[in-house]
């Protein structure tokens, strides 16, 4: 409905303004009285008189009247409200308050190729390689090994929103303008204050890592590490059962196979100009006793008829040949026994020093040879059948019992006294598989006994009774041994002893000896039964297997093969076709086997005895009959053989003992004729000359 004043802008008069409000009273009367049928009329009693107003205007005129105003009222009102002043604006919202500081983070992988990489998004972030138990730190763009021991807390939560300021209050109301304009606005309300900052967040809880070992099962077949993380939520620096979050297995993998060799590379090119060479086995009519090699030299331009620029030194290209032999120096170490022979003998090597068995003549014992060629007497006292065991000395000592010298304190014992009295053990081929020493000992006047020293704890007993032990020797971690009848071996898994290989079946003995181990095989000497006596046979122990390796004395006589040397995958012993004894090789490859030397035509026992390998070379001594008993050598590469010194000149004389390859050089026991029997040495070195 207009108001009065908006029927003024329109351009109405009073009168009119005033005549328009009547008629809207009559029009509201009029509908008043088209809904009073349906309106309840209360009864009215007969001696009541008819109501009328105060003002003489009947009831129901009054109430036409009262709806009528309630009509017109809300106009006014509305009218009265826009002459009203505008409301000022919301005050700002409070500034929202500062987060908590952040704590530090802590990430877990497997291996250091899952690292991620390292840039401003995980700067100063701590990672556990689990594989390798190790901590990276990302600082800088780089990866860095750190050491710590336990994690900074995680992020702190950010502080609550400060609250909303006040509401500036609302104006006051303008007056009711004359002539209908506006009041003007109100001001607007004041700003409402910044709420406060929020707290900071509490530090994070402490990450721990803890590693143990894992057994061998279905996280790990092989056994490995767990290696367990979590949050300490108790603080009290320890990972408990409840606060794992995760767990990682570092498992042990197989050992894999060796990959296969890659393809070879394609050959460079030649040029007319390139000097080409290759390196030779010397052929033995150039005369280079021991490995000579012959270096020779030339220009690939297939000079006589050859073909040029293949890359290969062809016969017409050769312009030069050098030839490359070792030679030999033997000179006395020391003459230890100024006034006889000291008979140095039972050499063994512990770090780098040797040691053996001489006499000075007033003192006897345990002699050492260090690296600096200085010779001392570590051990005074009676001293026989020295063996290395570990870091200590073992032999035959006082009583002709055993005894242990200690290297560390220069201290030596008794290790017992198993033959009481003044007969003694003669122990004997002292043996040593992890930390238990067997050897063989008797404890009366009867057969020798298989016995073991445990070093660990001292003790000693006897393994196996009456057997007659000899020639112990071991093959993975197995203890094999020859007695009288046949092969034995002690089983060190099931702590057994029996005979391994009845080499001779029946009621007979195969009488093994030399025995030799060439990788998971022994080599022996022995009768088979087959009726050619003794000769060369071959135990395989991984499928217990024997058989003869060579007859080399065929029908029903023996060759008695002895001093039994592995060279790579040749045999080298003394034996004998029936004249004299030589030197013999048996080739495992082909199973073939040959006579390596004629040193003496004439039949006798002087042959080759004493084999010793060092490089591609048997050493040994033999006697030709003329100078006598002196140090031989034979080549397995050019098959030359021959006379490394005499060393004693007399016709007919000599002695060559005991023989040892020490740091590269051989050490032997021999005698010149000028000093008694002493230490002497055979010194390697390389002699180059043009041929």
């Amino acid at each position: 409905m207009w108001t009065d004043e908006q029927l003024t802008e329109q351009g109405w008069t009073q009168e009119q303004i005033k005549t328009r409000r009547i008629e809207q009273v009559s029009e509201a009367a009029a509908n008043v009285e088209s809904i009073a049928p349906t309106l309840p009329v209360m009864p009215v009693a007969s001696n009541e008189m008819e109501l009328t107003s105060s003002n003489g205007i009947p009831p129901v005129l009054s109430a036409i009247l009262l709806g009528a105003m309630l009509l017109i009222v809300p106009f006014s009102l509305y009218s009265i409200s826009n002459a009203e002043g505008t409301q000022g604006p919301a005050g700002i919202d409070g500034e929202s308050g500062v987060n908590g500081s952040a704590g530090s983070s802590f990430h877990l992988v497997e291996t250091s190729s899952a690292l991620p990489n390292c840039d401003e998004t995980i700067d100063s972030q701590i990672f556990f390689i689990a594989a390798e138990a190790s901590f990276q730190v990302c600082q800088a763009n780089t990866w860095s090994a750190i050491d710590l021991v336990g994690q900074n807390g995680s992020n702190g939560n950010s502080g609550a929103d400060g609250n909303n300021g006040t509401d500036g209050q609302n104006g006051a109301d303008g007056q009711d303008g004359t002539g209908g304009q506006n009041g003007s606005d109100g001001l607007n309300g004041a700003d409402g204050s910044n709420g406060a900052d929020g707290s900071n967040g509490n530090n994070g809880l402490t990450s721990l890592i803890v590693t143990s070992i894992e057994p061998s099962g279905i996280n790990c077949p092989n056994g490995g590490t767990l290696v367990e993380s979590g949050v300490d939520d108790n603080g009290d620096n320890s990972l408990s059962v409840s606060e794992v979050d995760s767990m990682v297995f570092v498992c042990k993998g197989d050992s894999g196979q060796d990959g296969a060799d890659g393809s070879d590379g394609t050959n460079g090119s030649s040029t007319a100009s390139m000097m080409v060479a290759r390196l030779s086995i010397a052929p033995a009519y150039l005369g280079c006793n021991g490995t000579g090699q012959l270096l020779q030299q030339g220009m690939d331009n297939g000079a006589g008829n050859g073909i040029a620029l293949n890359g290969v030194l062809e016969a017409g290209e050769i312009i030069s040949s050098a030839l490359i032999c070792t030679t030999f120096e033997v000179t006395l170490v020391a003459d230890i026994n100024t006034a006889g022979s000291s008979n140095p003998s039972d050499f063994v090597t512990i770090n780098s020093t040797m040691y053996f068995i001489a006499s000075n003549g007033s003192a006897s014992g345990i002699w050492s040879l260090d690296a600096n060629d200085t010779l001392s007497l570590v051990y005074n006292g009676a001293a026989m059948e020295l063996h290395g065991i570990g870091n200590q000395l073992m032999f035959l000592g006082s009583g002709l019992e055993p005894w242990v010298y200690n290297l560390s304190n220069g201290t030596a014992w008794q290790v017992a006294d198993i033959f009481p009295g003044t007969s003694g053990s003669f122990a004997a081929d002292f043996t040593l598989i992890g930390t238990t020493v067997f050897f063989s000992a008797r404890d009366s006047a009867a057969a020798f006994d298989l016995w073991a020293y445990e070093t660990g704890n001292f003790s000693v007993w006897k393994v196996e009774d009456g057997i007659q032990p000899s020639e112990l020797t071991v093959v993975n971690s197995q203890l094999y041994f020859a007695t009288p009848d046949e092969l034995w071996k002690h089983d060190t898994t099931n702590n057994s002893t029996f005979v391994v290989k009845d080499i001779n079946p029946g009621v007979l003995s195969s009488s093994p000896s030399n025995l030799v181990v060439m990788g998971t095989r022994i080599y022996l000497a022995a009768n088979d039964g087959s009726g050619g006596g003794i000769e060369l046979q071959a135990y395989e122990t991984t499928n217990n297997s024997t058989w003869q390796a060579a007859d080399i004395r065929p029908g029903f006589a023996t060759s008695s093969p002895s001093d039994l040397a592995v060279l790579n995958t040749r045999v080298y012993m003394k034996a004998t076709s029936g004249t004299h004894f030589e030197l013999w090789v048996y080739e495992s490859t082909n199973n073939s086997f040959w006579e390596v030397s004629d040193i003496q035509s004439s039949s006798g026992s002087g042959g080759p005895s004493g084999l010793t390998v060092h490089d591609y070379t048997v050493y040994f001594t033999a006697n030709d009959g003329t100078t006598g008993q002196e140090l031989w050598a034979h080549n397995s590469i050019n098959g030359t053989t021959w006379q490394v010194i005499d060393l004693n000149p007399t016709p007919s004389t000599g002695f060559i003992g005991d023989m040892y390859v020490h740091e590269g050089n051989l050490y032997f026991s021999g005698q010149d004729n000028l000093v008694g029997t002493e230490l002497w040495r055979l010194i390697f070195s390389k002699d180059v000359s043009f041929v």
